[in-house]
């Protein structure tokens, strides 16, 4: 435990000391606060389109500019973790010290985990300047933040799975896009596309689209914590694996 927090105070000193880890916060700030404009906008101009859906479930629901967010920020927080080690040739020297795979795994996915939640934190003031102009619903603004957390927790680790497997950042970052892409974003599109109850059923139990929807509304299904639990937890006992067999190599 202690290796652990270690390793995740080392992690948080390289992020916040890198100019490309600014980079990214300016890049997700500026890009999300355009977002947050642009359906304040059609909020205020057209809102008999947008009927009852306010600027923020707008914001945080199922829309491509949403998915975006998540899939683009998440790999470029976490293709460093250990495509960096590997660069700046310390990757041997950090698995020959007296640290066990899980510790080391979980330092650098918590460090990026935590990176990522301390980019969602400014978006907090979204809430303040809807505020002024209408009702906020705190609740259904919990549970919004909650889904990108856990759905940012389920990209940071399979980001932090392919940074063990690339041999660079730019490789990282292509491999964790592409398997976000695929695995949590088409194969959503499964339930719009199958007709049968039994793989309606599953494509939507895998749905991004469906829970980004369900949690800015204020929705917490049992179902996504246990789908978004297990991507956590396959995809970081995979990274201990990878980093295994590199030790022994």
């Amino acid at each position: 435990m202690r290796t652990a927090w270690a390793i995740y105070k080392r992690e948080l000193i390289a992020n916040f000391c890198s100019p490309l880890a600014y980079a990214v916060m300016v890049s997700f700030l500026t890009f999300n606060g355009v977002v947050f404009w642009f359906f304040m906008k059609i909020t205020a101009s057209n809102p008999a389109v947008v009927g009852a859906r306010g600027p923020l479930q707008m914001f945080f629901g199922s829309t491509m500019l949403s998915v975006l967010s998540l899939m683009i920020f998440c790999p470029a927080l976490t293709m460093r973790t250990f495509a960096e080690e590997r660069r700046s040739r310390t990757m041997d020297t950090l698995l020959t010290a007296p640290v066990t795979d899980e510790a080391v795994v979980a330092g650098k996915f918590l460090g990026a985990f935590t990176t990522y939640a301390a980019l969602w934190l400014p978006t907090l003031l979204y809430a303040l300047v809807v505020r002024r102009y209408g009702p906020v619903d705190w609740s259904g603004l919990a549970a919004a933040y909650a889904g990108v957390l856990l759905i940012g927790g389920a990209f940071t680790a399979l980001g932090v799975m392919m940074s063990a497997l690339a041999r660079s950042q730019v490789t990282a970052f292509v491999m964790s896009f592409g398997v976000i892409g695929a695995v949590m974003f088409a194969l959503g599109l499964g339930a719009y596309i199958f007709q049968e109850e039994a793989q309606r059923r599953f494509f939507s139990y895998v749905n991004l689209w469906e829970h980004l929807e369900h949690f800015s509304v204020g929705i917490v299904d049992s179902r996504a914590l246990v789908y978004y639990g297990s991507v956590i937890a396959f995809s970081l006992a995979m990274t201990v694996r990878a980093v295994g067999a590199r030790k022994e190599a």
